[in-house]
C-alpha cells in the first residue's frame, strides 16, 4: 500500500462524515441525528472535533439542524471548551433527558425529539428509564440515545436497558449510539436502530458501513433506507486452496479470487487472506516461506482490478494431506499428536493452560491485537497439529 492509498485509509472516517453532510444537503433533509462516539476522548482527537463541527457548518449553511448525544467516547467532560458548536447544532444535557419540538415551514411541528447525553465516560446508570412517556400532541417522536440493548457482547454495558425500556415511551424511532455494527433490533412500532459507525476502523469492523435516510409520510408510516459510507470495506477473504501442488498457479487463483471480491464490492478492499482446504503445499507455506513469499507479492504488486484490494495479510489454515482418521488410530507420535489436540480443544484445563502460555506474549501486543477467543485457540491448535503432522510425515511421503 503506497503513502496516498495509506493516508486516505487513516482518513476514511472523515472521508465517510463527508459523505454523511453531502447525503443530508442532497436530499434536503430536515435534520440529522448524531448518536454519540463522534470522536475517541482518550486521544484527545482535536481534528476529528474540528472536522465536525466544519461539517455541522455546512449543514447550517442549507438550513439544515442536527441534533446531538454524547457518548462514551466523547462524553461532556471531554469536549475542548475553545470549541464551540455552530447555531443549527442541539447537543442535549447530560442532566436529564430533554425533549426538543423541531419546526418546518410555518412554524409547523414536525419532530418531537429526546435526547441525552453521557456526563463522564462510564455510565452504567439505564438512562432509557429516565425518558419520559410520549405525550399527547407530540408529532413523530424520536429517542436519541447513546446505550446497550439487551448487553450486547463485545462493547462495554454503558447506559444499560432492554428493548422494553425503549417500548414503554410510545415514541415512533430509537436513533441509537455505542454498538459499531449496524443492527435493526425493531423494525416498527418503533423502529429501534443502531446506524453504526459510518466507516469501519480494522479487521473487527468488517462488511458494509453508512447511516440511514428515514423518510415519515403524511401518515406516520416510516421508511428507512441504508446509504453506504464507507470509502474502504475490511473484509475477511477465505480462499480454498485444496488439490494445490503449485506456488505460482496458486497465486494466480488467489488473484483471480481477489479481483471478483473487489469488483463485487465496487470500494477499496482491505482484506485479510486465509487460505484453507487439504493441499501438498502446506508444509512450504508454513515452514519454508511459501506464506511470506506470497504475502510480499501481493502487497508489493496488488492484484489489478477496477476497484483496488489491498491485501493486510495472509493466514494460512490449510492441512497437509494425510488421512487424519488413519492416522489418529496409529500407535505412535502421529497419533499421539491428534489426540493430544483433540484433548486440548474438548477439555477446559487444556485451554486455560494454553491461554496461560499465550498471555505473556499478549502483553506486549495488547495495543494492537485482543486476547484470542475459545474459537481463535481451537484454529491455533489446529494449525500447530497441521504443521506437525505435515513435517513429522514428509519422510513417509517420500
Amino acid at each position: 500500500m503506497d503513502q496516498k492509498t495509506a493516508a486516505d485509509l487513516a482518513g476514511a472516517t472523515y472521508s465517510a462524515w463527508r459523505e454523511i453532510v453531502d447525503l443530508c444537503i442532497r436530499e434536503a433533509v430536515d435534520f440529522l441525528l448524531v448518536a454519540g462516539d463522534v470522536y475517541d476522548s482518550e486521544d484527545q482527537n482535536i481534528r476529528a472535533q474540528l472536522q465536525f463541527i466544519e461539517g455541522l457548518k455546512r449543514l447550517g449553511e442549507n438550513g439544515i439542524a442536527a441534533y446531538i448525544v454524547r457518548g462514551n467516547h466523547d462524553p461532556d467532560d471531554a469536549w475542548s471548551r475553545s470549541i464551540k458548536m455552530p447555531e443549527n447544532a442541539f447537543v442535549f444535557s447530560s442532566q436529564e433527558p430533554e425533549v426538543i419540538i423541531h419546526r418546518g415551514r410555518k412554524d409547523k411541528p414536525l419532530a418531537a425529539i429526546v435526547g441525552m447525553s453521557f456526563a463522564t465516560a462510564h455510565i452504567m446508570d439505564n438512562l432509557a428509564g429516565r425518558f419520559p412517556r410520549r405525550e399527547k400532541g407530540w408529532p413523530c417522536t424520536i429517542g436519541l440515545l447513546h446505550c446497550n440493548v439487551g448487553g450486547v457482547p463485545g462493547h462495554e454495558p454503558y447506559a444499560p436497558c432492554s428493548a422494553q425500556d425503549l417500548r414503554r415511551c410510545g415514541y415512533d424511532y430509537w436513533a441509537l449510539g455505542h454498538i459499531h455494527q449496524p443492527t435493526v433490533i425493531e423494525d416498527r412500532d418503533p423502529w429501534i436502530v443502531y446506524a453504526g459507525n459510518p466507516q469501519g476502523r480494522d479487521l473487527g469492523e468488517t462488511g458494509d458501513r453508512g447511516c440511514h435516510l428515514v423518510t415519515v409520510g403524511a401518515n406516520g408510516a416510516v421508511e428507512v433506507k441504508t446509504v453506504r459510507t464507507t470509502r474502504y470495506l475490511w473484509k475477511v477473504i477465505e480462499i480454498d486452496v485444496t488439490g494445490s501442488v503449485d506456488l505460482g498457479v496458486l497465486e494466480e487463483e488467489i488473484r483471480k479470487e481477489l479481483v471478483i471480491v473487489s469488483e463485487k464490492a465496487g470500494i477499496p478492499v482491505v482484506g485479510r487472506i486465509i487460505l484453507t482446504g487439504a493441499t501438498r503445499l502446506h508444509g512450504e507455506l508454513v515452514a519454508a516461506g511459501g506464506l511470506a513469499a506470497l504475502e510480499e507479492r501481493l502487497i508489493e504488486d496488488p492484484p489489478a482490478s477496477n476497484y483496488p484490494i489491498y491485501p493486510e495479510r495472509i493466514i494460512c489454515r490449510t492441512v497437509p494431506v494425510i488421512d487424519r482418521d488413519a492416522v489418529h488410530s496409529r500407535d505412535d507420535i502421529l497419533g499421539e499428536i491428534c489426540r493430544q489436540s483433540d484433548l486440548a480443544i474438548s477439555s477446559k484445563s487444556g485451554q486455560i493452560r494454553l491461554k496461560e502460555k499465550i498471555s505473556p506474549l499478549h502483553q506486549y501486543a495488547r495495543a494492537y491485537v485482543s486476547e484470542p477467543d475459545d474459537e481463535e485457540l481451537n484454529a491455533i491448535i489446529r494449525e500447530a497439529e497441521a504443521l506437525l503432522l505435515s513435517r513429522l510425515s514428509e519422510g513417509e511421503r517420500e
